[in-house]
């Protein structure tokens, strides 16, 4: 069962809205300044909370504090390795120099494609999973921090070096 579900977010914010045939099936509300975000989906409320800096890991966590899955990340490759407790193992990854493309998939039967512009984007789909779609959304606003502040350290690295 192929679906096509849009999502949008603000241009400076990190908060998404998914929908499916223009009514909104879940949102993802981020941290400002932490790699957690509160997801609420029609099934229930979820907490996606990013621990560590060597071995980043981020859980996914139910309303009951039980670990749903948890995200791993491969910073120098761009990728997340998502593994659920039902023993489920997904690839995350970025599939073009842009960063507008990226996947989540399986290997073998469940496959998700997302594709962005500036603020919005849509996802093609074979699995009617919110979390995995969460999880999708979540990694590439990870990536998408991470890259940021690393432009940012940067810009006041070479800032700096003029100064002296």
């Amino acid at each position: 069962m192929e679906q096509v579900l849009n999502w949008r977010k603000g241009l400076f914010d990190s908060n998404y809205q998914v929908f499916n045939n223009g009514l909104l099936k879940f949102s993802l509300n981020f941290s400002s300044w932490k790699n957690s975000a509160i997801a609420t989906t029609q099934a229930g409320i979820y907490l996606l909370k990013s621990e560590g800096y060597s071995k980043p890991e981020t859980k996914l966590l139910n309303n009951q504090n039980e670990v749903l899955a948890i995200i791993t990340y491969d910073w120098l490759r761009f990728k997340a390795k998502i593994v659920f407790a039902s023993g489920d193992t997904f690839d995350w990854s970025f599939q073009n120099s842009w960063l507008s493309r990226w996947s989540l998939n399986n290997h073998q039967d469940k496959q998700i494609l997302f594709n962005a512009t500036t603020g919005n984007g849509m996802l093609h789909t074979n699995v009617d999973d919110d979390m995995l779609i969460l999880c999708g959304l979540f990694i590439r606003e990870y990536y998408s921090r991470l890259l940021v502040g690393f432009i940012i350290f940067m810009f006041i690295l070479f800032s700096f070096k003029n100064i002296f």
